[in-house]
């Protein structure tokens, strides 16, 4: 995840982190997502979730009447979980001012989840694998063993 950003329905960003990864000012891009969203609102009845460009994608969602907006790499396979959980937590914390402080730590425990994840898939794999081979081994050395003795 490269990005987050909290923007309010009237355009205004509210926090933000990863800015660096797009050019141009973070207050124009509030803007130019809230009448995006207010364009595309009016003409179908729903709003966008999704926007990709070049080798970039933002995912869209919402916390109350604010927008919670995560910057990917546009082939992220754990894209959508990652906003998802950045929504959740944004929700959870309505009662605390959210700020460019705030959203770095989200960051930080998203990826660091998912990273642990990762983590425990290799070890639980390892350890199934270890298992087998360590199986095999003491049927081997039985068989061994009896032939031997």
């Amino acid at each position: 995840m490269y990005g987050i950003f909290l923007i309010n329905d009237a355009g205004e960003t509210i926090a933000s982190i990863g800015w660096e990864n797009l050019k141009g000012d973070s207050s124009l891009f509030g803007g130019f997502l809230s009448a995006v969203q207010m364009f595309i609102k009016k003409i179908s009845g729903t709003e966008i979730q999704e926007l990709r460009f070049g080798d970039l994608k933002l995912l869209v969602g919402t916390a109350g009447t604010d927008y919670v907006v995560t910057l990917h790499a546009y082939d992220d396979p754990k894209a959508e979980a990652h906003n998802q959980e950045v929504v959740k937590l944004v929700n959870d914390s309505a009662d605390i001012r959210i700020d460019d402080g705030f959203l770095e730590l989200v960051n930080e425990m998203v990826v660091q989840e998912s990273q642990q994840e990762d983590v425990e898939k290799v070890r639980s794999g390892l350890r199934a694998w270890t298992s087998d081979e360590l199986d095999e081994a003491k049927k081997a050395a039985s068989d061994w063993g009896k032939k031997v003795f």
